[in-house]
């Protein structure tokens, strides 16, 4: 019995970190409850939501609740952090998402700025080394920012506009968006923008960029903000990917709505998967370390279980215990 509950165990341990692979966060309308934003998981497979709680109130004030919740990012630590903005201030504040019930955690306040752009218009994103870096495509600027307590340092100005920041590798990417449809890599010390390529189709709203586990490059095409009944674009909350080596997407479909039936679609902002990619998964032959997080990788655990499972059970059926 002891037996069958570890092969039982395993395969749970593994179908939870095959689940795990495709799962993106982002954030959505404000919840009726509180009225601060909601955080969702997005399943990158079949692009459904799953609401996963309020990013809640600053100071546990009921009349100053988290209103907008940008620039979602996972860091080197496995924590997830984001741009949080309470209907009270101002100024906007580093935040941790909790990943399980959504709520926000003030890391600090983000400062250090020469004048304070919007909140909404601010992507963060880590690179390998554990830096974070910050982007906004209201004036273009791009700042490093600790990320233990918010401060930022001003780098200089990117000259074009980005919706959003993602690294892979030594490459820290910046995603065109607002009519600009263009995939960039950054000189983080000199915050020059390199173009790699155009994405190929029109992105008249922001768009934003994560790479997951295995170096897929995926983005999320913003809902259009329909308040005047205006014809919506084909492209509402639409997931697609980006090759990083030449810029060009692929539309995936849209994102199934969070709300039943809604009058105005949900407005998404933001883009979370996984810690940033600073290691190429071993080639197949590759015998030397633990497998990744990959398809193949978890093939391999999960035959490694098995056989590991067998032999105990052929030495206690050897040895007279079964």
């Amino acid at each position: 019995m002891a037996l069958r509950a570890f092969i039982a165990a395993s395969l749970l341990v593994v179908a939870g970190l095959c689940r795990a692979q495709g799962v993106a966060y982002t954030a959505g309308e404000p919840s009726t409850i509180d009225n601060s934003q909601m955080i969702y998981r997005v399943d990158l497979t079949t692009r459904s939501t799953v609401p996963v709680g309020s990013a809640g109130l600053y100071n546990a004030d009921p009349t100053n609740p988290f209103l907008l919740i940008s620039g979602l990012t996972f860091g080197t630590d496995q924590k997830l952090y984001a741009v949080g903005l309470p209907l009270k201030a101002s100024q906007p504040l580093l935040v941790t998402l909790n990943p399980v019930s959504g709520s926000a955690s003030v890391v600090g306040p983000l400062s250090g700025f020469a004048g304070t752009p919007s909140a909404a218009s601010l992507s963060l994103s880590f690179s390998c080394d554990g830096r974070l870096w910050m982007a906004s495509s209201e004036n273009n600027n791009f700042w490093e920012v600790t990320p233990t307590n918010g401060q930022t340092r001003l780098v200089g100005n990117l000259g074009v506009k980005l919706t959003s920041l993602a690294a892979k590798g030594g490459t820290l990417y910046g995603f065109g968006g607002s009519g600009n449809a263009n995939l960039y890599s950054i000189n983080m010390s000199t915050a020059t923008a390199g173009a790699i390529g155009a994405y190929g189709i029109a992105v008249p709203n922001p768009v934003d960029g994560a790479f997951d586990a295995s170096g897929t490059l995926w983005s999320l095409l913003r809902n259009y903000n329909d308040l005047n009944n205006s014809p919506l674009p084909s492209q509402l909350n639409t997931l697609a990917q980006i090759d990083p080596a030449k810029g060009t997407m692929s539309t995936l479909g849209t994102i199934a709505d969070p709300k039943t039936n809604p009058l105005y679609k949900s407005r998404m902002r933001g883009l979370a998967i996984a810690p940033p990619v600073c290691v190429d998964p071993p080639p197949p032959t590759a015998t030397v370390g633990a497998p990744m997080l990959s398809p193949m990788g978890l093939g391999a655990l999960v035959a490694s279980m098995f056989a590991a499972a067998l032999l105990g059970l052929r030495g206690r059926r050897r040895n007279g215990f079964l």
